[in-house]
């Protein structure tokens, strides 16, 4: 059975994404411990990517806004902001994380695949971090991405980069080989204490062990959670790769990311 915008929308709305990166009960300090660990940990690159301070005074739409951690970047530097997000718990967690900060901005729920509430020639940027490869249809918001940008208007996508050591060495060899060792009931624990991987993510692999499933569904629950219905495939990820990536000089690192990484940064403009 073909996986479908409903059931992309019903996992997103269930898991925020990176929700989970903090505990704070405090709602400003919460917010700001998830920027902190985003922009000072593994995605450190992302300022760079986004250029944050390059769109004063223009008309930004970010399509898949998430909790709005980096939307609120383009904002502060003085972006007439737009998040939108397939899913109305996103919006909320957005919506509310630019209400603590007192920083203005538009929130929409809505599916970019059928279309945004927003005119055509009407954006001068738009930005899309690791959200379209979730869609059953991403041609269709491509279509919308180039529909609402002004000419001469640019766009920074990022997706999953299949020629990636991520993909090929991780998701397609080693998973696939040692996948059975999760087989006991002990093993997700014990593999979990010994490498620091997410328990719940080890215990959903296995649960999935005695299914048959496809090359499109491995992919999708080795991407962002065993239970992700759907993901598509610059950074190189070394939190994956345990002792070997503590080991990995972060020179070494962004060469690698460079060249092999799992996020495929793409930029251009509309003529």
């Amino acid at each position: 059975m073909a996986t479908g915008i409903n059931d992309v929308r019903n996992f997103w709305n269930a898991n925020p994404c990176q929700s989970w990166l903090s505990q704070e009960a405090d709602r400003r300090r919460y917010f700001e411990d998830i920027s902190r660990k985003r922009f000072q940990g593994r995605e450190w690159h992302i300022p760079i990517i986004a250029r944050f301070d390059s769109f004063r005074g223009k008309d930004v739409v970010e399509i898949g806004c998430g909790l709005g951690t980096d939307g609120i970047e383009f904002a502060r530097s003085g972006a007439n902001y737009i998040g939108v997000d397939l899913t109305p718990k996103s919006v909320e967690l957005t919506q509310e994380r630019f209400q603590v900060f007192g920083v203005p901005g538009r929130f929409e729920v809505a599916n970019a695949e059928e279309g945004l509430a927003l005119a055509d020639a009407s954006a001068d940027h738009v930005y899309s971090f690791g959200v379209i490869h979730h869609s059953p249809t991403p041609e269709k918001i491509v279509g919308e991405i180039y529909r609402i940008l002004r000419p001469g208007g640019t766009f920074t996508v990022m997706l999953y980069n299949r020629n990636s050591i991520n993909y090929y060495v991780e998701i397609m060899f080693l998973r696939r080989l040692f996948r059975w060792c999760l087989l006991p009931k002990f093993m997700p624990r014990l593999i979990s204490s010994a490498t620091g991987f997410d328990l719940w993510k080890l215990e959903g692999h296995r649960d999935f062990l005695k299914k048959r499933v496809s090359k499109e569904e491995w992919i999708s629950m080795n991407t962002d959670g065993p239970l992700c219905p759907l993901a598509r495939v610059w950074e190189f990820n070394v939190e994956h790769w345990s002792f070997i990536g503590k080991a990995i000089p972060d020179s070494l690192a962004k060469w690698i990311g460079r060249h092999w990484g799992w996020h495929r940064i793409i930029y251009g403009n509309k003529p």
